[in-house]
């Protein structure tokens, strides 16, 4: 049997698990049959989203719906110990989709689309209509990267609204602040969850910045040179994850 390292991965919901088999469902069963071009007897691991992975010996191919046979199980790795919540301002689409693909190989636990006063997309109820290609992106980089959970898409939040969530380590990446970076405001904290603000192409208002700090954010500066939106909301998880020793 080909190495799990090297096998293709699916998410699969639990209620296709039966009796020691998996029932594929249609989308990922097209995929099986019409763009990987798999056979009876080739192998592939499906994750439950839950925490585990099977080896899975494909039985039947069919584009309707392929069926497997379980060969093995065991727990799903790939998350790291510290969960990383990302609050972070919606952008243009490429823009956007990119964050959603390279903050979920990199590892974060969350992520929620942010509407701040500089947002280049203003409404709500304009971004729900992307949510299933949104989490379709999120998925495939999951299974790309060796996650062994899928990152929460969260439902779009007003700034207002989310600078209210509580949490015991909050932080708002901002230009504005000169005197602590990333480092010096994770030091001293026993850090299980973290959530992370990252504004828009403009930054957040002063007004904003004040909002949240007068709530318990901490400001923290990326450092001399100006980043991109995109580039800034990658660097601070992956730098939260490499100060706690998880990459």
């Amino acid at each position: 049997m080909e190495s799990g390292v090297h096998m293709q991965r699916f998410f699969i919901s639990p209620e296709h698990f039966q009796s020691g088999q998996v029932l594929f469902p249609a989308d990922i069963s097209h995929q099986i049959t019409r763009v990987l071009r798999l056979q009876t007897g080739d192998s592939v691991v499906v994750l439950d989203n839950q925490g585990h992975e099977f080896d899975v010996e494909v039985t039947q191919v069919n584009a309707k719906g392929c069926l497997g046979t379980i060969l093995a199980e065991r727990i799903a790795l790939g998350e790291p110990s510290v969960q990383i919540h990302l609050l972070v301002a919606v952008t243009q689409r490429e823009k956007f989709e990119w964050i959603l693909q390279k903050c979920t190989e990199v590892g974060v636990t969350s992520i929620t689309p942010l509407l701040t006063e500089r947002s280049l997309v203003g409404k709500a109820v304009e971004l729900g209509k992307k949510g299933e290609r949104w989490e379709r992106i999120i998925r495939e980089a999951a299974e790309q990267s060796r996650r062994g959970r899928i990152p929460q898409l969260r439902d779009a939040m007003l700034f207002q609204q989310a600078v209210k969530t509580q949490g015991a380590v909050r932080l708002l990446a901002w230009e504005g602040e000169e005197q602590r970076d990333l480092r010096q405001v994770l030091i001293g904290n026993e850090i299980c969850d973290v959530y992370v603000l990252i504004g828009p192409e403009g930054g957040f208002s002063m007004q904003e910045a004040q909002q949240a700090e007068a709530l318990g954010w901490k400001p923290f500066s990326m450092g001399k040179r100006i980043m991109r939106m995109e580039t800034a909301a990658v660097v601070a998880c992956a730098l939260i994850l490499f100060h706690m020793g998880e990459i």
